[in-house]
């Protein structure tokens, strides 16, 4: 059974948001949109009336989200990107789907620039988009369940059949709420004393570097620790909590950009090299793969520019 609340709100106001979250003004968002700057501030004000909260907060510079507008923000991109999916299973319901694999950490903002650019492709045909870890999407790929994965450089073993495009490389953080006691401490010669620490599953190459990281701490406290690929779950954590999360910039680049979080460079860490893997056996693809692995190649550039902008060096 859906809210009231539900059957009030339409596309429009979900696009105004989403719009004006990704340009952080409504002029350019009203631009990206072709209508008028107060008509995205009035469809936003009844958006908000609807929710029942404030989603936006108006700067000097433009506008910042809210708490509640960024939780809102993040499950509307997914709605809007599962819709467009269903929208592309309709119109063409026998046409072959593309299959995307991406990783969890990866999955947050990312797929859905990859399909927005696929649609300005003019493409409207289904796309499947699977999750799960670096071997077993490389696993997929070569079995052909998959078209393209955008994944890290992975073992020789793991990459055998396989073509690797390097596309940028990215540190890995530390994030935390800007209120957390180390924020404004001198990087990186704390000492962290027990905070709770946040930490993907045990065998990526994540959790590899941040437990080396965490046990050459002089201090030797130990430390609570959530070891989870629920991304929506440690971003809760570290927004509500003295929580430390360990992830990489791809997965928390959305809020570093709204200064909802804060975040510091592991020490020691090295860079990890995230690429387009592909078949690498010439006529093994399908036309459709090729045409994503060009989509994905397009927003990496972007992707790269983003980093930049945010005072990070992604190559």
């Amino acid at each position: 059974m859906t809210s009231p609340q539900l059957n009030r709100i339409r596309l429009q106001h979900i696009r105004c948001l989403l719009a004006t979250a990704q340009h952080g003004n409504m002029r350019a968002a009203a631009e990206f949109l072709s209508i008028t700057q107060p008509a995205v501030s009035k469809i936003i004000k009844e958006l908000e009336e609807i929710v029942g909260k404030p989603l936006v907060v108006r700067q000097r510079h433009g506008v910042a989200l809210t708490p509640a507008g960024m939780a809102f923000v993040q499950h509307a991109r997914q709605g809007v990107m599962a819709l467009e999916m269903a929208l592309g299973e309709a119109r063409d319901p026998e046409g072959d789907a593309v299959k995307l694999g991406v990783l969890p950490s990866l999955a947050v903002d990312l797929p859905h620039e990859i399909l927005r650019s696929w649609r300005k492709r003019g493409r409207h045909g289904p796309v499947r988009l699977e999750t799960g870890m670096n071997p077993e999407l490389l696993a997929r790929l070569r079995q052909g369940e998959l078209d393209v994965v955008v994944g890290r450089l992975a073992e020789p073993d793991h990459m055998l059949e396989l073509r690797f495009e390097p596309l940028w490389s990215e540190p890995l953080v530390v994030a935390m709420r800007p209120q957390h006691p180390l924020a404004r401490t001198e990087w990186p010669a704390w000492q962290a004393p027990a905070h709770p620490v946040i930490l993907p599953l045990p065998g990526t190459s994540i959790y590899q570097a941040a437990d080396s990281f965490l046990g050459q701490l002089r201090s030797g406290a130990s430390h609570d620790r959530l070891e989870t690929l629920a991304i929506p779950l440690a971003r809760n954590l570290a927004l509500n909590s003295d929580a430390l999360w360990f992830a990489s910039l791809s997965t928390v680049k959305a809020d570093l950009e709204q200064g909802v979080l804060v975040a510091r460079r592991v020490p020691g860490a090295a860079t990890e090299a995230v690429g387009l893997f592909t078949q690498a056996q010439p006529g093994a693809s399908r036309p459709l793969a090729g045409d994503m692995a060009d989509t994905v190649r397009g927003v990496a550039v972007r992707w790269r520019a983003a980093c930049e902008d945010l005072g990070w060096d992604p190559a």
